[in-house]
């Protein structure tokens, strides 16, 4: 085994010589020491370990765009302790040491449902997670565990419920890895129990590890050569000159067919079709992607011929009806870091600049971190409003999402780390989210890749320092023009 982590060693250190290469990112245990790191050997399928096989103390030096995985449960690390590397798990000292009133106080804030007792009348599950997807689901039940899923999102829409609430679960407390327990009711609600750790000195934590570490490289390995690309689905919607709202689907049809259709929401037990939504293409660019957009505003103009209807986006344009406007990225791995990176780069300073009446999607809609895998192999990062408020806010929303997915192995330092912005963001504090708007700022500015966005980024930051907000009562038209019709 020494001779088998000499060798793995000796590969990394000499391949990771002159310009770094993302293709070889490696993973590294964090025991509550900077000074000195364990290198985790990724996982071999099928392979047999003890708690100690998969690490070895090293005095090589982790580089950027490596994991760092927080072993320790008992010493918090710095947010800016490793430049430019992925911290996993930053959150688990202080998750460890929470209460569970402490908890259920973060994930009521995220917009989860809490369950203190499980109790007898619903179903438990005990979910394993691993870079943010659901490594292993069981139930539990009279003291037994049966294993119901592995590796992977499940297909059954109540399983894929409760993975999801395990793994926004972890998110919320700063985890990327760890284990949930989720009670599933009669009517399909879904629950959070109780979250935890793993601490990668035990058996099962070591053996996360080394999956982590093997799935991580070969993530960064898989991403080499394909094109970055994002895409979107905003929604907007249809209002009279009363202000009450049209349902998209008169104009649409039901479901989601086509380039631009009518989106599916839940109004009490009633499955209607009430808000306009939109499919571009995806593109490389800000630029290309707005064109895009434009070119199905122009078409759906085509089929909406009433003359009288208003239509609008934003947060929440009108009372109780959340619009978002979620961006799609291919071509960039899924990782903690790009999601956080997501949430302080894009979506507080949209929050800063949103209207005040947006602050009632949250948190029901708009959690931070709120993604979704899709079947091309990226994801949907579901967390903003509609910015199809004018084309600038959409040009921005693209230009940091483009940003965040070019940079998220590279960005030296994660900006806007700190608890109380995420508690302003829920709780519509603008005075204080507006505090990490600098550092933010700073952060995205010193990229390699900000100078062709920053045509389409400054304006923002501008319009959030300035305390201007989007009028979600205007018709998105205007801006965007096109054509109103005529009587």
């Amino acid at each position: 085994m020494e001779q088998q982590l000499r060798m793995q060693m000796e590969g990394i250190t000499s391949s990771l010589t002159g310009k770094r290469r993302l293709a070889m990112a490696s993973t590294w245990l964090w025991r509550g020491d900077d000074r000195d790191l364990a290198f985790v050997l990724p996982a071999e399928p099928q392979e047999k370990h003890s708690a100690d096989s998969g690490t070895v103390a090293t005095g090589a030096k982790a580089q950027t765009g490596d994991a760092v995985i927080v072993s320790s449960l008992r010493t918090a690390i710095a947010v800016d302790a490793f430049d430019g590397m992925w911290v996993v798990n930053a959150g688990a000292p202080q998750a460890a040491s929470m209460n569970a009133e402490q908890r259920y106080r973060i994930w009521k804030r995220a917009g989860l449902s809490c369950k203190e007792d499980a109790g007898t009348d619903a179903r438990v599950y005990r979910v394993t997670v691993v870079n943010l997807e659901p490594y292993a689901i069981h139930r539990l039940a009279g003291g037994r565990s049966l294993s119901l899923a592995a590796e992977g999102w499940p297909d059954a829409p109540p399983l894929r419920r409760v993975a999801r609430v395990a793994v926004r679960a972890l998110y919320a407390l700063g985890l990327e890895i760890g284990e949930a327990e989720v009670a599933l009711s009669d009517e399909g609600r879904a629950a959070i129990v109780a979250a935890w750790p793993l601490a990668a000195d035990t058996l099962q934590g070591a053996e996360l590890a080394r999956l982590f570490a093997a799935r991580y490289a070969a993530a960064i390995a898989g991403m080499q050569g394909r094109r970055l690309l994002i895409g979107a689905d905003p929604e907007f919607a249809l209002l009279t000159p009363a202000g009450k709202l049209v349902p998209a689907s008169r104009f649409f049809g039901e479901g989601a067919r086509g380039a631009a259709g009518a989106d599916a929401m839940y109004i009490g037990r009633r499955l209607l079709y009430p808000v306009a939504e939109l499919r571009p293409e995806p593109a490389e660019t800000p630029a290309a992607l707005a064109a895009n957009v434009r070119r199905l505003l122009a078409r759906a103009a085509a089929r909406i011929g009433d003359p009288e209807l208003r239509w609008v986006a934003g947060a929440m344009p009108l009372p109780g009806l959340a619009l978002g406007g979620h961006i799609h990225i291919s071509g960039a791995p899924l990782t903690g870091r790009l999601l956080r990176l997501l949430d302080c780069c894009a979506a507080y300073p949209l929050a800063l600049v949103e209207d005040p009446a947006g602050r009632g999607r949250r948190p029901r809609y708009g959690a931070l971190g709120d993604f979704r895998p899709q079947p091309h192999g990226g994801f949907e990062y579901r967390t903003l409003p509609s910015w199809l408020v004018s084309p600038a806010a959409a040009k921005a929303a693209f230009a940091l999402a483009l940003l965040c997915a070019r940079e998220a192995l590279r960005m030296p330092r994660m900006p806007a780390q700190e608890e109380r912005f995420a508690e302003a963001y829920y709780t519509g504090d603008r005075r204080e989210l507006a505090g990490c708007l600098d550092a933010v700022a700073e952060a995205v500015s010193a990229t390699d890749s900000y100078a062709p966005l920053a045509r389409y980024i400054e304006p923002l930051f501008e319009s959030a320092r300035q305390g201007k907000t989007w009028d979600e009562s205007k018709d998105i038209r205007t801006k965007w023009r096109i054509p109103f019709p005529t009587d």
